[in-house]
């Protein structure tokens, strides 16, 4: 008997013991998986149709995380929260057939199991500001044929075009680019589809260790995708790509194992030099892939890039970059000295480890103000609420410190131990926790960075905010929480999506490239844990200082 996947058809033999989630990945069906299939994330939430029987019971994260079987646009009876997905199979409430795909386990065999994934409209930031420069591309038109610096690549098809590309651990963004103009001329993005096998670049390692190629295979497929739905393929002869250690290294094909045991270092930092047809990309055979250089261990490509995009390798003037996620990234200096670390914040800024969280999906709570107690919200898309993702989050607990609804230490004064913003969807004690132990981290990075720089904050003319977490969350309460450091906010400067600006700039300027790869060569790469009183500087910025 098969396991079917509905809408899609596609479908694999039963075997017992295996998970509905293992069947999606190797299908290759698009689904987050975000905790790498623990049961911890709640994000990996189907439908299935199946005999009694034939699966394991739910388990208690499933009782967790699943908590209604009513649509989010219909009004759920009083005393249930809002649904997590849409059913699809037109049960009845009491017919529950939501599962988490990590957990149900196949035990029979002998009847066909139907399994569906609901459909999920990400809110993705696409793009960055722009920055105009030279266009000095490696590819040129001469009259009817195209030129790859000397060598002669292909006649002109009615353009030369370029991708940038950014390979972020949970989204992917692209532009299409003239390099003739150096315009941008059509964006593409969509979510990594590596997240089914986890959502940080630690699972990302792991499973690496044992299908690399899948990894590959995924991204790759992705762009191509990407790029196809954009323009003829044939009229790409570069690619620019730009992304974390990981990420960089996966997509061209690198062993990814050295950067998951000690001393946590790629197995090179040297940019990457590919053509299309070596990788399997669609372009242009001819078309060349550039990697542009590493920092070293987990500081990547795309810090390089956000440093490169917004001048300040070049300025007079002393800049921080910080690129909030999973794995935070700082670079802080000018044109004289730069150095840079990476934070692991973990994943509960972005919707994971947290009881309700969810990534910018619609329906995710993006707004929250505290008013006599109460909660007033916005969501993404104006849709019901589904759950809160993370510029929600940095609102809610903000706005529960300054109304002295929890102390300092994320502990709420009254019996209550969660506060609710609607239908069951809010913070609890563990999730602040979680969110304490984030925000420490990158609150740590930032001070030991300054600490090493000899600078103090006053001294900082600007405060770059790359990302889409960056670009979402209401500074003022980044900095009230004390995950932004409490600098002027005329000197905070939101760029957006500065990584894959830093990639077009790299694919229309020679002069960018050698840029890019001469700074590289001299950022000072701090390894926060190697620091002598790293531990004790964590415990000192533990808890939220301004309330204690």
């Amino acid at each position: 008997m098969k396991l079917i996947v509905r809408e899609t058809k596609k479908k694999a033999e039963l075997v017992k013991g295996r998970t509905i989630l293992s069947y999606l990945q190797e299908l290759g069906i698009e689904i987050n998986a975000s905790c790498g299939g623990e049961g911890k994330c709640g994000q990996c939430l189907v439908e299935v149709e199946s005999a009694s029987g034939a699966l394991s019971d739910k388990t208690e994260a499933e009782n967790k995380f699943i908590q209604s079987p009513y649509r989010a646009s219909e009004k759920a009876p009083p005393g249930l929260a809002g649904a997590r997905a849409e059913p699809v199979m037109g049960r009845s409430p009491t017919d529950d057939r939501q599962r988490l795909a990590c957990q149900a386990i196949i035990l029979q065999i002998d009847k066909p199991i139907y399994v569906q994934v609901p459909r999920r409209s990400f809110c993705i930031l696409e793009s960055g500001k722009y920055w105009e420069i030279p266009v000095v591309p490696f590819v040129r038109r001469e009259g009817e044929r195209v030129f790859y610096e000397l060598e002669e690549v292909g006649e002109y098809l009615g353009g030369i075009y370029g991708i940038a590309l950014d390979i972020g651990t949970t989204t992917l963004a692209l532009y299409l680019v003239d390099l003739e103009t150096g315009e941008v001329l059509s964006v593409s993005a969509r979510e990594n589809p590596q997240t089914k096998y986890g959502n940080n670049v630690v699972s990302r390692i792991e499973f690496a260790r044992k299908g690399q190629s899948i990894l590959e295979k995924e991204i790759r497929t992705a762009v191509n995708e990407m790029i196809s739905t954009l323009t003829d393929p044939k009229k790409i002869y570069e690619i620019v790509v730009v992304g974390n250690p990981v990420m960089r290294d996966l997509f061209f094909g690198y062993s990814v194992e050295s950067l998951g045991k000690s001393p946590y270092e790629p197995l090179s930092v040297e940019a990457v030099h590919k053509t299309a047809k070596e990788i399997g990309l669609t372009a242009n055979p001819k078309a060349r892939v550039y990697g542009l250089p590493l920092i070293g261990s987990f500081v990547g490509a795309d810090a390089l890039a956000v440093a490169l995009a917004t001048g300040m390798c070049k300025s007079k003037k002393i800049s921080m970059a910080i690129d909030i996620g999973t794995n935070t990234e700082i670079v802080l200096g000018n044109r004289d000295r730069l150095i840079a670390t990476s934070c692991a914040a973990g994943p509960a800024f972005e919707g994971s480890s947290i009881t309700h969280g969810i990534c910018g999906v619609s329906g995710a709570i993006k707004e929250v103000q505290i008013e006599n107690g109460k909660a007033l919200y916005k969501t993404i898309g104006y849709a019901d609420p589904v759950g809160i993702c993370g510029s929600g989050v940095i609102d809610t607990l903000a706005g529960l410190l300054e109304n002295q609804i929890i102390n300092g230490r994320g502990k709420f004064y009254s019996d209550k131990k969660e506060f609710n913003i609607v239908g069951g969807i809010g913070l609890s004690e563990g999730d602040i926790d979680q969110l304490n132990l984030a925000k420490t981290a990158v609150s740590v990075g930032i001070k030991i960075l300054m600490e090493r720089y000899r600078i103090e904050l006053e001294e900082i003319d600007t405060l770059f905010l790359a990302g889409a977490f960056g670009y979402y969350i209401n500074i003022e309460n980044a900095i009230r929480i004390g995950l932004l450091p409490a600098i002027k906010l005329e000197r905070v400067e939101k760029v957006g999506n500065a990584a894959i600006e830093g990639a077009r700039q790299a694919l229309i300027s020679k002069t960018k490239r050698e840029d890019a790869e001469a700074v590289a060569k001299r950022i000072e790469h701090v390894k926060l844990e190697e620091e002598a009183d790293f531990i004790e500087q964590f415990v000192g910025e533990l808890y939220f200082q301004k309330y204690l």
